[in-house]
């Protein structure tokens, strides 16, 4: 540890610790007072500087006499939340997420169809199910909305890859965010969401990897359109 002048220091430092293994997942930190002599700052910046390392999910401030904090790995969902929020605060348009969503998506169909194993084919059927009857039962958008989302999340899951899983959940809490704002009627949301899931599912489930972007691509295509034409209304 090098002696720092300003709270940044301390959780850059810290940070850096963690995430290249000089402070392993599980370790406990050194405590406060150990910590402030190190830095040569004051106990309180210390304390600042851990819980915005909490907040980044890369320490667990655990309480007691057996408590302190501790190094942990950042979980998955801390990405996603973190896309989301960048996505509503900084005012991504839906422009910028369609655009976003046309590379990202079909990329994601293309490896799960690589990578998929028996697991994810089964919950990704599961899903194509439940969009049906969820359009069956009629309603507001809002129900196959949630339902596509979690079937592309199950499908980013698929492709095996962390940041994939992460980015998507992200992705699609801004989808329904946005996609409220724009009040679609469940027919003109979900009519082919039933159709075009059970395309993709179909085609991961081949291995075809080729023919799960290409459904991929015409089905968030046919989702821009859609948004749009209600932009545009």
């Amino acid at each position: 540890m090098r002696r720092v002048r300003s709270f940044d220091d301390v959780v850059t430092q810290l940070r850096e610790a963690i995430l290249s293994g000089q402070i392993k997942q599980g370790e406990r930190l050194p405590n406060e007072r150990e910590l402030s002599q190190a830095f040569a700052v004051s106990r309180p910046t210390v304390r600042e500087a851990l819980r915005s390392l909490e907040a980044t999910g890369v320490v667990e401030v655990r309480p007691g006499k057996s408590g302190g904090a501790f190094a942990v790995a950042p979980p998955l969902s801390l990405v996603g939340n973190a896309v989301a929020t960048l996505l509503n605060l900084q005012g991504a348009s839906l422009r910028d997420l369609a655009e976003f969503r046309l590379a990202f998506e079909p990329e994601n169909a293309w490896w799960a169809a690589q990578r998929t194993d028996d697991d994810d084919i089964a919950q990704l059927a599961a899903l194509v199910e439940e969009a049906k009857a969820v359009m069956a039962s009629g309603g507001s958008w809002e129900p196959i909305g949630e339902v596509d989302a979690r079937w592309h999340e199950a499908l980013a899951r698929a492709t095996k890859n962390n940041l994939r899983i992460g980015i998507s959940q992200g992705i699609h809490d801004a989808v329904m965010h946005q996609a409220r704002a724009l009040r679609p009627t469940a027919e003109e949301y979900g009519a082919d969401i039933p159709r075009d899931l059970a395309r993709i599912t179909k085609a991961v489930a081949a291995r075809d990897p080729e023919k799960a972007r290409d459904l991929m691509r015409t089905h968030v295509e046919r989702f821009n359109k859609l948004n749009k034409a209600l932009r545009d209304s």
